[in-house]
């Protein structure tokens, strides 16, 4: 099956990335929910999480395309297009300015999404709400110009004015008479002359009030929620980002018109922040709702059949997007995604050993599935086999995880890999709670080299101390799977030789891990 050429392209096809599917139904088409689209499609604002390649903007793409239909108005959002390099590079330009700036960006984006419902999908009530709409215009690209009086001055202004006169008369007959008189004056006056001048005052800042009445103006008109779906949060700046949660509070949070959803990394975003002014941004629980994490959706081992049923499900909607209609069922016979495991690989455990390398992030199981197939085609076999996926998953660490990583980062990792690994023949470990914050915890687990099983354990032994169970990444350990140093990679019972006090049970069905638990001293 592996030589069948319209299946080579079909594999070669497969975006990799969410935003480099350009057709919406092959996007929804692809889609497999595992109980993430009901937490989401509401009307609440909300922060969906999860690490890169778990599905954030394929989540937000697929609700985009089930609220249209019901008069909403919909504007996706990607955060890393909007900005420019001085809002991002130059610190000398003053934070206000920059923020506005960018703020101003999302306003024009949320302009040209309710110009387009409104023209497209509601000519009838054009008139009104375009009158509203341009008004929002106005209010995002016009300054805020105000006028101030800036100087008075006052001008004295002195007139004088002299006046003389002589006046004379002469009588002859019958008496000899003679008149003479003479008078002089003066005139003095003032005028006093004041003038002022004015300053025209123009600020580049946004008006709250204004927005937040034309946008409940226009979806009053129009009868319609504005769903604004933000993607990418945590590709803008950290100093930033408190101020913009503030905007977004300011400008939508306030009445219930306006849904706001917001897609980031939980460990790069900044929502809040404490100013000598006071609290800035929103609050997680208080403004919005608590974010749900899509990682918790995709541990492997919380349920290894349910989440290999549900990658194989993925990966033949992936499939049957780019081969021709109907040539997946009728020409190789496979409909579901078990059937995709039993007839293009070996056998079914080396699907699950492919879904166990993906570590749950759908973006891995993809590059891993290409480059494990590409592997096997090479070297003309029919099925995947083992060590295909092997090797995939070691390139895929190296390409995409391990290059990233800095000298620092990489020293941290080796020496927690000498110890679960090398020393322990594991592969998970416990981390004291309070140092999930801990900045390398989380650069390790941001960049995938590390993944969390569960939050909160507690040690029966130690009362009162709480403990998050990470496991390595699978490339971690796949170069030491034919060595003595061979690592135990699943939860299992207890064997009967070992001591029942250096395992702990994490999950319901009692699998149970090995007790190994790492200080702060190792992330040094």
């Amino acid at each position: 099956m592996v030589e069948d050429q319209q299946l080579v392209k079909a594999v070669a096809a497969i975006p990799q990335r969410s935003e480099r599917q350009q057709d919406l139904q092959k996007l929804v088409g692809a889609f497999v929910d595992v109980g993430i689209m009901p937490q989401v499609q509401n009307t609440n604002n909300q922060v969906i999480y999860g690490r890169r390649g778990t599905g954030k903007t394929h989540v937000l793409r697929v609700l985009s395309s089930i609220l249209q239909p019901s008069k909403n108005v919909v504007v996706y959002i990607d955060a890393r297009t909007l900005g420019s390099t001085a809002q991002f590079t130059d610190n000398t330009i003053p934070l206000g300015i920059r923020c506005t700036a960018l703020f101003r960006d999302f306003l024009e984006e949320i302009h040209n999404a309710l110009l387009d419902y409104i023209v497209t999908l509601a000519p009838e009530i054009a008139d009104n709400a375009l009158t509203e709409l341009s008004e929002v215009g106005r209010t995002i690209t016009e300054p805020f110009v105000t006028v101030v009086p800036e100087k008075t001055s006052d001008r004295i202004l002195q007139k004088t004015t002299d006046t003389d006169s002589l006046n004379s008369s002469v009588g002859i007959v019958p008496v000899l008479k003679a008149n003479f008189s003479a008078t002089a004056s003066t005139e003095r006056a003032s005028e006093t002359e004041r003038s002022t001048g004015y300053a025209v005052l123009r600020e580049d800042k946004i008006v709250f009030p204004a927005i937040s009445s034309r946008l409940k103006s226009i979806l009053t008109i129009c009868k319609s929620q504005l769903f604004i779906l933000v993607d990418e949060w945590s590709s803008l700046p950290t100093d930033v980002q408190p101020y913009l949660a503030e905007f977004f509070k300011r400008a939508f949070f306030a009445f219930p018109q306006v849904t706001v959803k917001i897609a980031s990394l939980e460990h790069r975003s900044v929502f809040r922040l404490q100013t000598s002014n006071g609290l800035v941004g929103f609050e997680l629980g208080a403004d919005i709702a608590a974010g749900i994490d899509i990682d918790d959706y995709y541990v492997f081992d919380r349920n290894p059949d349910r989440i290999t049923d549900a990658f194989g499900d993925m990966l033949v909607k992936h499939l049957r997007n780019e081969l021709p209609a109907g040539y997946l069922e009728n020409e190789l016979g496979i409909y579901t995604g078990h059937e995709l495991a039993s007839k293009l690989f070996s056998e079914r455990a080396v699907f699950q050993e492919l879904v166990r390398s993906s570590e749950g992030v759908a973006r891995d199981l993809i590059n891993i599935f290409s480059t494990a197939y590409f592997a096997a085609h090479r070297k003309g076999r029919e099925k995947i086999e083992r060590g295909a996926v092997l090797e995939g998953a070691r390139q895929w660490f190296e390409q995409d995880k391990e290059g990233n990583l800095d000298e620092h980062l990489r020293s941290v990792l080796r020496r927690i890999a000498d110890e679960v690994i090398g020393n322990r023949r594991a592969r998970s470990f416990l981390l004291p709670r309070e140092l999930a914050d801990h900045p390398v915890v989380q650069k390790l687990f941001d960049l995938r080299v590390i993944h969390l099983v569960q939050r909160g354990y507690a040690d029966k032994d130690k009362p009162g101390v709480r403990y998050n169970i990470y496991s390595l990444d699978y490339g971690t350990y796949v170069d030491l799977m034919n060595t003595s140093k061979k690592p135990d990679l699943g939860f299992n019972p207890i064997p009967n030789e070992a001591s029942a006090e250096d395992f702990i049970v994490p999950f319901d069905d009692k699998r149970s891990i090995r007790r190994i638990i790492l200080s702060e001293k190792i992330l040094a």
